[in-house]
């Protein structure tokens, strides 16, 4: 029997379903969206949360024409399923697909792209104002969560609400629920409500009117019009939600965020209300996967699964154990610190579990802190903390560090405090695509004053280096990679200094050298594997290990720019302003500019894709390095 959801063209078909029918096309989207977690990966339990949400939104709308706002937007697979891009879902976070985010350049039915929490209501505000102006009709929508509410952007974009005079929708989408568990008093508030004796009154009340609504063979509109002016009186008098009202909502919940009838009854009311009104849903994190309900935190972003066996054929058990990454380094490695210094204290901006920090707040509760999706306040915090005479470590994602940048400048390296930034996801990290790709941090961070900021090739300099961190009384920002670190074997290894390089490989005399490659944290070891493919050429190299972007170790760097013909520096990072630039302003060396070449991201926006693709698109593998310094050296002059 085919189904409903490729019977139907959408999203203009969904205005004319009856409840039964969207909560059969509800069924098989879970079902779809299931399935593309297993073949892709992705987000999967906020997805099968807003199934319902999102049906009840095109149902009663008209997008393109109504604007639909997705904070963080991580969670509208439901939304490109029913408009237009159902055939190309199994394409999602693919190399060349779609992409896991809203994106404008998608979908005409995509109004904002947004990758990090906390944008819709201002973006949201700022298209109603403009409607306003321009003087034209259409409903503006916000989709936030609960955890949006933890973020200074939500509440500075609350606060000016009050001079807007026309109808705004913004739904709460109340999961109770961040990756991991919500934190902080807005978290505790809505536990409040939704534990309290008002919800529960409020509750039964919507189900009683939403319950005479027939399920089956009345059009949806005539049904809900039925009850808009009963709910009207609920809307009014229930003196729910106080915050928001003190913001300038009209506060309407709560809802339950799957029951399609009570959604598409105060959707309805809502559109037309005239003025900004808060729905309050609540909904579940990973509905209808019984696994995913149990742990949304493990099933917020899944892995895609391998190809069954055949049937009757058992998998062999690997013998390799799973290569340790950068990630769970760094959680083992804060674990020993905290041994070893009483005062070291760890920050995160919501992300105990992606910064491999679980094992480390259970370890030491009254040393960690979990701010929420706050990364100006867990950088300012982290000063504070600092000033306090203690060692803090911030965990955080190279490009959440983007939302505190004045923060950096201001409250940390201008106060001259001491703060360990373990920057997680440096460079490039695949699928996640340009809105997490952290490839301007060298860039942002080098014009701060009374900062260093360090690159570790592996996980022997990441322990190395946080050492030096937290015994540091400058900041120290580590920029890392996502994923496993490559560990090989070094006779002997020099041991990390802050403002000192390694010089890790030489060929050839030792006198002087065709190729000089300067190697920035994850492209060091591919350095050194160009050089050894140069050597079998006959061309001679040596390789440098930066280690130290800032500062930098201008006596090694400049012996070994002189002594050699070409100087190639290669880092996972924008070219602009980053470490290439940062040499040729650093050395003296009376070498022409031409003798120099670097390797790093255009000025662009890397898209999504497996690291390993989008490194070959720009040229940044092994071979293709190899390649372009071969074609270099043979037409450099000799001495």
């Amino acid at each position: 029997m085919s189904k409903l959801l490729d019977k139907l063209n959408l999203p203009g078909d969904l205005h004319s379903l009856s409840i039964t029918e969207l909560e059969t096309l509800a069924a098989e989207i879970r079902e779809m969206l299931i399935e593309i977690g297993d073949r892709c990966g992705g987000h999967l339990a906020s997805n099968l949360g807003v199934v319902e949400v999102t049906l009840a939104m095109h149902a009663l709308f008209d997008s393109p024409t109504d604007k639909f706002l997705w904070d963080t937007s991580h969670q509208t697979y439901v939304h490109k399923i029913l408009t237009g891009r159902k055939d190309r879902m199994f394409t999602i976070r693919q190399y060349k697909g779609l992409s896991g985010f809203a994106k404008i350049e998608e979908s005409e039915h995509d109004t904002f792209g947004a990758g990090h929490a906390a944008t819709s209501l201002s973006v949201a505000l700022g298209i109603a104002q403009g409607r306003d102006i321009k003087k034209e009709k259409y409903s503006v929508i916000a989709v936030a969560g609960d955890a949006a509410f933890s973020c200074g952007m939500t509440f500075e974009a609350l606060n000016n609400f009050k001079e807007l005079k026309s109808n705004f929708i913004c739904i709460l989408n109340d999961n109770d629920m961040s990756i991991s568990a919500p934190i902080g008093h807005m978290a505790e508030y809505m536990t409040k409500l939704r534990s309290s004796q008002t919800y529960d009154s409020a509750k039964a009340k919507f189900e009683r009117i939403f319950s005479k609504i027939p399920r089956i063979g009345t059009p949806l509109v005539k049904g809900i019009e039925l009850t808009i002016e009963r709910m009207r009186d609920i809307a009014i008098n229930e003196s729910f939600g106080v915050i928001f009202e003190e913001f300038g909502f009209k506060y309407l919940g709560p809802i339950d965020g799957h029951n399609l009838v009570q959604l598409m009854g105060a959707l309805r009311y809502a559109k037309d209300f005239p003025g900004p009104i808060m729905l309050h849903v609540h909904t579940t994190k990973g509905k209808g996967h019984e696994l995913a309900e149990k742990n949304p935190t493990k099933y917020h972003g899944v892995a895609p699964k391998k190809k069954s066996l055949e049937v009757g054929v058992v998998a062999p058990k690997s013998e390799v154990p799973p290569a340790i990454t950068y990630t769970q380094i760094f959680g083992d490695e804060c674990i020993r610190l905290a041994k070893k210094y009483s005062d070291v204290v760890v920050i995160t901006p919501a992300m105990q579990t992606g910064s491999g920090l679980v094992e480390y707040s259970d370890m030491f509760p009254d040393r960690y802190f979990d701010v929420g999706i706050a990364e100006e306040h867990a950088v300012t915090f982290s000063a504070g903390l600092a000033r306090a005479g203690l060692r803090p470590i911030l965990a955080i994602y190279s490009t959440f560090l983007q939302r505190g940048f004045d923060q950096v400048i201001h409250d940390v390296c201008l106060q001259d405090q001491s703060v360990v930034f373990a920057m997680d996801r440096a460079g490039v990290v695949g699928e996640d695509g340009p809105t997490h790709h952290g490839v301007f941090d060298i860039a942002y961070l080098l014009p701060i004053p009374n900062l260093n900021i360090l690159a570790p090739k592996d996980g022997t300099e990441l322990r190395e280096m946080l050492e030096l961190g937290v015994q540091s009384d400058v900041s120290t920002a580590i920029r890392y990679p996502k994923g496993s670190p490559t560990e090989r074997h070094q006779d002997r290894p020099k041991p990390c200094e802050i403002g000192k390089a390694e010089v890790l490989y030489e060929s050839g005399s030792g006198t002087h050298f065709d190729v000089l490659m300067i190697g920035v944290g994850s492209m060091v070891w591919p350095s050194v594997d160009v050089a050894e493919q140069l050597l079998e050429q006959g061309v001679s190299a040596a390789v440098i290990n930066l280690r130290s972007i800032k500062p930098l170790d201008t006596e090694t760097l400049t012996r070994f720019i002189n002594r050699s013909k070409k100087v190639y520096v290669l880092e996972e990072g924008t070219e602009i302003g980053g470490a290439f630039s940062h040499i040729l302003q650093s050395i003296c060396s009376e070498k022409p500019r031409s003798d120099f070449e670097q390797f790093a991201f255009p000025d662009e926006f890397i898209e999504h894709g497996k690291v390993e693709q989008l490194k070959e698109q720009y040229g940044l593998t092994a071979p293709q390095i190899f390649s372009k310094i071969m074609s270099a050296v043979s037409t450099t002059v000799s001495y």
